[in-house]
């Protein structure tokens, strides 16, 4: 009569084993479509079956994680790539309004009127009506590049704004990751719905940042950036900060210093960032951003082409004549700009206040003088070189083809990682996404098993009634 029962029990043990395995399968037909969710498979393993040594067999359950560590990198490194690049393509869009060759564009537009301005003055020096479209002409250059730097200035600081926000949602999912591993650490057994909002966790955080995941102990997980600067380890955060970079020595100490990330203990790791959206925010901020605009580092070439514009007409200014008789006058300086910063001169370039139409210069003294041929020269400007062998539209040009090229790559570049992230995720899914027509099969053959284990429950139970009855 005592085998009955153990046999009843063993049953028994048995349906729980085949109800947890029909629980798993249905929770994954749930989170067939979650971000993240792994399958879960249930493999039941067969007990030993030695009734003399007081062991009755049965069924024992145990749930299997599918769930790809090299797929799960795979796809964190693409997302990564594909963050970079889709950031860089949204930052480079005002850039591109800024630095645009189009005839409409505000610098080589007024920079055209300039010298057709210098040429039609040069066909009639004392028309005080071309005179004063001369100052016209120069009053717009000086207000197309205000305007260009002060948009410059404003994508700085709307892009130092995206990079506070970037490194913030970076320590806001780096304490979502250590409230996983505190809750998995607590756990007796796995969890597969906190398995995947772990997972996605770190899909949303590789496309803010290059980081690397180690598994730890009991599930929990540590999250390295750049795979140097540990972020994330079991219950503790290193919080990121974004701080100005330090000018001191710098060529332009007044200029915009570059922006650094931090670790909580301060140093320095912005250079191990570099991939995913905050590695596209530095490097217009750090690098693109400076060598138009200028910065602590860097002049910048807006302001190169504003100098150099300002000194190239200023110097023929002030060594032609306003007067094509003994004694000479020399014309007044054109320009004027903030000469004790490098970074300024865009910013600040503007028409001499004090020059009036009669100190333009439009004599050549010579020998031999020409009466026209100062402002002669000025309109040559348009096509000498002025700048490391270009002429001025030349080399505002030269900014259009680097902002240009910089936003194509960007697209190139955004269309082939998305190729590659889904080549990634197709490979995730296969390897441990959820198949409907698995489950479905898996289904059956647990109910049939439940069905069977029923089954051997139902005989045990008449036996034993029988034995029952006969006593």
């Amino acid at each position: 009569m005592g085998n009955l029962f153990s046999a009843l029990g063993t049953a028994g043990e048995s349906l729980k084993a085949f109800e947890t395995g029909l629980s798993v399968t249905q929770n994954n037909v749930t989170n067939a479509n979650t971000p993240g969710y792994a399958d879960q498979v249930p493999v039941f393993d067969s007990l030993s079956f030695q009734p003399q040594n007081g062991l009755l067999g049965g069924v024992q359950e145990q749930t299997h994680d599918t769930s790809n560590q090299f797929a799960e990198t795979a796809v964190q490194q693409q997302t990564s790539l594909l963050g970079q690049y889709q950031q860089l393509q949204t930052s480079l869009a005002p850039l591109q309004s800024v630095f645009d060759v189009s005839a409409n564009s505000p610098i080589p537009s007024a920079l055209n009127n300039l010298f057709q301005s210098f040429s039609n003055w040069s066909a009639n020096p004392g028309d005080p009506t071309a005179r004063g479209a001369v100052l016209s002409a120069a009053s717009q250059v000086s207000a197309a590049f205000q305007q260009s730097a002060s948009q410059l200035d404003s994508i700085r600081t709307s892009t130092d704004g995206d990079i506070q926000s970037t490194v913030a949602q970076i320590n806001q999912d780096a304490a979502l990751i250590q409230g996983y591993n505190a809750a998995i650490g607590n756990q007796t057994a796995p969890d597969a719905g906190l398995k995947a909002q772990l997972t996605s966790t770190l899909d949303n955080l590789s496309n803010l940042a290059n980081v690397q995941v180690i598994p730890g102990n009991g599930n929990t997980v540590t999250v390295l950036l750049g795979g140097q600067t540990p972020l994330v380890i079991g219950t503790q955060v290193n919080a990121l900060k974004v701080q100005a970079q330090n000018t001191t020595g710098a060529p332009n100490p007044g200029g915009a210093p570059n922006t650094q990330i931090v670790d909580s203990s301060g140093n320095d790791v912005t250079s191990q960032i570099t991939s995913g959206g905050l590695a596209g925010l530095l490097s217009v901020r750090n690098n693109l951003l400076p060598s138009l605009a200028g910065g602590a580092n860097q002049t910048g070439e807006l302001n190169v082409l504003a100098k150099g514009l300002a000194d190239a007409v200023n110097t023929l200014q002030t060594q032609g004549s306003t007067t094509s008789t003994p004694p000479y006058q020399a014309g007044a300086p054109l320009f004027t700009y903030d000469a004790t910063s490098a970074t300024d001169s865009a910013a600040t370039l503007a028409v001499n206040p004090s020059i009036t139409a009669s100190q333009l210069a439009p004599v050549e003294t010579g020998p031999p003088l020409v009466s026209n041929g100062n402002a002669l020269n000025l309109a040559g400007l348009a096509s000498t070189s002025q700048i490391n062998g270009q002429n001025f539209t030349q080399y505002f040009g030269s900014m259009v083809a680097t902002v240009g090229n910089a936003a194509a790559t960007a697209n190139t570049q955004a269309t082939a990682q998305q190729s590659m992230l889904a080549q990634a995720q197709n490979l995730r899914q296969q390897l441990s996404g959820v198949s409907l027509d698995e489950e479905a099969i898996r289904l059956v053959q647990m109910q049939r098993a439940y069905q069977a284990a029923s089954r051997i429950v139902s005989v045990v139970d008449q036996l034993a009634q029988s034995l029952l009855d006969i006593q």
